[in-house]
């Protein structure tokens, strides 16, 4: 016994079988180099009908045991034929009598395969000019640029290395890591992860890149898109909500009518695949969340949605992510040190980011948190909904229970009632003080800063030690904690009747799951409340603590909505640790990762500055697009600086001017609304008075405004945020992008203002070294929204004449392709942008 599995193992074997009252538990186990079983954890109870979700945790060199009760190891046939597939994944099968005295090796544990390196040639043989792909792809353009990015994620995977590629716009680059890494994951039966940071991008992926590859390549493979939780319907919350349909009002039950009969019939079981979208409180009343998950023991299990897809992410070769689902994964496998087994996505070692430029800006967001009085009272309201105190989570328990509990169990029964009759009580008190004291905080807050509301404005302010060293800070970082322990204490009662609850008899103990579940998941997000309103006041040096407060209608009166914010200083450190150090091959790639030609910036914010010797690779590669007689940019230097005196009316006449120059066909960005809708506003009515199609951001959805512009080549696009990346108008339909100030981001944002603190403190400047990259990169995503293929030809202008006025100019002009710069007095440089346009025409 001891050869096959260690002592510690055989111990959690023999206390889960106990726990299980002799029943059959099915175990996941992770072997150490002598094939012995070294770890073990409880995968579910009960039959072979878990099996299924089973293998969806498993990769070859690992083992499942499970036991018979009856003490006969002999393999059923049920057992053969599991064993029959974890054999062919490569995992090992076990039986195992109850003491865990005698074990049968239904399969044993696979040796693991060495790895298999491959082949430059074979990547150029699908790549390459001649290849299988150019043969598919009408209008093939050898694209040397792509070959040589091929190459240096090839040589990440081989080597176990991380790779940093900037590929200019046009070099293929999608193609140029989706080969590499899927020839890769074939010859080594592994998984390949691909994140992105929007949605375009993965559509793109998932709908064109890869089933073009498929075909022109002929290799088989699968690919699987993962989606967060919350895009799938939960079968048994649908059940639980359709058991209570006094909840909803006339169109919600409608609306739940239409979600039950879709859910007969869909395979997916996913929002996007829904013909008509349900509304949002709807949809978070019945789709599916981790904390409300009871996974192998829900009695929809085995047809659940969202475990449906992750068994099938768990058997593709390549799985495409966004950077938030990567983050959650990470998070998770930080926090319970587990990188073998699932935790969000499958176990894997191999991983392609795409659009890198935002991993800082996505992994802030992440572990980022937020407290407001909406928070609390999405908990506690579920725990009884506060318009119809009839119904939710505890009056629907105290109904099971006076159903099912025999007639001798009145004594449990008044305990138990008693138990939720103070959580009531509790819940309610809670839900009240929350949301007083949460923007007393809030006014108190502002007091200290000397700041008050007298209108609609919001107020955002950074805990500073003006704060914590005033003398009213101690008394209202008390109340903060206060409610804190509130918050955990109710969570604590609920964990309480929990346990209570797992000592039923049945058929009760079997028909509270579905409630105590959700129990579950609400007393986990009230100690998360807790948790996050200490953090809040903790005073921490690796964090920055802020609040919002903005006065609001709500009913009859005005209350203050009061948001207790923190985030991380530097994610480097957690991204080293969790990512870099973990991860065998890291691939990130984008068209914008380099200022002024090098990569320092980017290493420096995501945890790979002092990457170890040897392990990182970087390359840049140009646009194979000339911009030297494809494009120009133009900069007018008798343009007053942005914030001074007449900037604004001459960003409204140079626009103006510059629209009429190219006929249209323009793109104008801004990076803030109030400019946008001033010079919107001014600009709209004279130049629809001369034939143009004015759009404005705001207006429609990004897709259908971008269908809008394409289609009518007089069109003019005043936008912000979004429209600054992502967006791809080849063509004559777009030929000029103005860009009406460098996109600095506004300095007296919290996060932005802490970082800039910190690395003055730490001696560097701020400015230079964070603000200015920052801008930097935004600056060359909003330049390449203009030339998108090889005939594109257009102008930039910049409307901000510190580009060329002040020395950090420099940085974005140098961090530019080798194009042409046209800088002269406003009339000057309009004629020579009529001359561009000419020569074009």
């Amino acid at each position: 016994m001891n050869r096959f599995l260690s002592p510690d193992v055989q111990d959690q074997l023999r206390a889960a079988i106990a726990e299980a009252r002799g029943n059959e538990v099915f175990f996941l186990g992770r072997t150490d180099a002598d094939r012995k079983v070294v770890t073990v954890e409880v995968l579910a109870r009960g039959h072979q009908g878990a099996v299924p979700a089973i293998l969806q945790f498993c990769r070859p060199g690992d083992v499942v045991i499970h036991n018979h009760p009856s003490a006969d190891l002999t393999p059923s046939d049920a057992d053969l034929a599991i064993a029959s597939r974890l054999g062919s994944m490569g995992v090992g099968c076990y039986i195992v009598d109850n003491p865990v005295s005698d074990l049968y090796r239904v399969v044993d544990v696979l040796k693991p395969a060495p790895r298999q390196a491959v082949a430059p040639p074979q990547v150029a043989e699908l790549l390459a000019p001649g290849g299988r792909i150019s043969s598919a792809l009408t209008g093939f353009e050898d694209r040397p640029e792509q070959l040589r990015m091929a190459f240096a994620v090839l040589e990440a995977f081989n080597r176990d290395r991380i790779a940093l590629i900037e590929a200019g716009t046009g070099t293929g680059k999608s193609l140029a890591y989706l080969v590499p890494a899927l020839l890769w994951s074939l010859a080594n039966e592994e998984r390949v992860v691909v994140s992105t940071n929007t949605i375009n991008l993965q559509e793109q992926l998932i709908r064109k890149d890869l089933p073009f590859l498929q075909r022109a390549s002929g290799l088989e493979f699968r690919v699987e898109l993962v989606k967060g939780r919350g895009n799938y319907l939960c079968r048994r919350r649908l059940e639980t909500a359709a058991a209570e349909p006094g909840l909803f009002d006339a169109g919600q039950a409608t609306e739940l009518a239409d979600l039950r009969a879709w859910a007969e019939r869909t395979a997916d079981g996913s929002r996007e695949e829904l013909p008509v979208p349900p509304s949002d409180p709807l949809w978070d009343e019945v789709c599916c969340e981790a904390d409300q998950c009871a996974r192998a023991q829900c009695r929809h299990f085995n047809s659940c949605f969202f475990h449906q897809a992750r068994r099938r992410a768990a058997q593709a070769d390549v799985l495409v992510v966004n950077h938030a689902l990567l983050l959650a994964d990470l998070a998770l496998r930080r926090q319970t040190d587990n990188y073998t087994t699932a935790a969000v996505l499958p176990p894997f070692e191999r991983l392609v980011l795409d659009e890198a430029h935002h991993l800082e800006e996505v992994a802030t967001r992440y572990f980022s948190t937020q407290v407001t009085r909406y928070g609390f009272a999405r908990a506690l309201n579920r725990l009884r909904y506060p318009r119809k105190p009839q119904h939710g989570l505890l009056p629907r328990l105290l109904t099971v229970l006076g159903r099912d509990l025999p007639d001798d169990a009145d004594r449990l029964y008044r305990d138990l009632h008693g138990r939720i009759e103070e959580l009531l009580g509790s819940a309610q008190r809670l839900l009240d003080r929350s949301a007083g004291e949460l923007e007393e905080i809030g006014a108190a807050l502002a007091a200290l800063a000397g700041k008050g509301f007298p209108g609609q404005e919001e107020l955002r302010l950074r805990i500073t030690p003006a704060f914590t060293t005033a003398p009213d800070w101690p008394a209202l970082a008390g109340r903060v904690r206060a409610l804190a322990a509130d918050s955990e204490r109710l969570g604590d009662l609920l964990e309480a009747l929990l346990r209570a609850l797992a000592t039923l008899p049945e058929p009760a103990g079997d028909n509270v799951r579905s409630v105590a579940t959700d129990l579950g998941g609400i007393a986990l997000r009230l100690h998360g409340l807790g948790a996050q309103l200490r953090a809040f006041v903790a005073e921490e040096d690796g964090a920055c603590a802020w609040f919002e407060a903005v006065r609001s209608r709500a009913g009859r009166g005005d209350s203050l909505v009061v948001k207790l914010c923190t985030a991380p200083l530097d994610v480097a450190p957690l991204l080293k640790e969790t990512l870099f150090e973990r991860m065998r091959t890291v691939a990130l790639t984008s068209a914008t990762l380099t200022v002024a030609g090098t990569f320092r910036y980017l290493r420096s914010r995501i945890g790979l500055l002092d990457a170890e010797g040897g392990r990182l690779s970087e390359l840049r590669l140009a646009s194979p697009f000339d911009y030297a007689t494809q494009a120009l940019v133009a900069v007018p230097t008798d343009i007053p600086e942005p914030g001074k005196a007449g900037y604004a009316e001459a960003v409204r006449d140079l626009t103006e001017r510059a629209i009429l120059c190219a006929d249209g066909r323009s793109f104008v960005l801004f990076t803030a609304y109030s400019l946008l809708r001033r010079v919107h506003t001014e600009l709209a009515p004279p130049l629809a008075a001369r034939g143009y199609h004015v759009l404005r951001q705001g207006e429609a959805t990004r897709h259908r405004l971008l269908e809008r512009f394409s289609q009518d080549p007089t069109s003019v696009l005043f936008a912000t945020d979004s429209f600054w990346e992502g967006v791809d108008v080849p063509g004559r339909a777009l030929e000029q992008v103005i860009i009406a100030r460098l996109p600095f981001k506004v300095p007296t944002e919290p996060v932005l203002e802490a970082r800039a603190e910190a690395i003055e403190r730490a001696g560097g400047d701020p400015f230079i070294e964070y603000t200015v990259p920052q801008a930097v990169i935004r600056f060359r995503q909003g330049f390449g929204r203009l030339i998108r293929n090889r005939t594109d030809r257009g102008v930039v202008l910049i409307l901000d004449s510190r580009v060329v006025r002040r020395g950090y100019g420099r940085m974005f002009l140098a961090s530019l392709p080798d194009v042409p710069v046209a800088t002269r007095p406003a009339g000057e440089l309009l004629a020579v942008m009529q001359a561009f346009f000419a020569r074009e025409r």
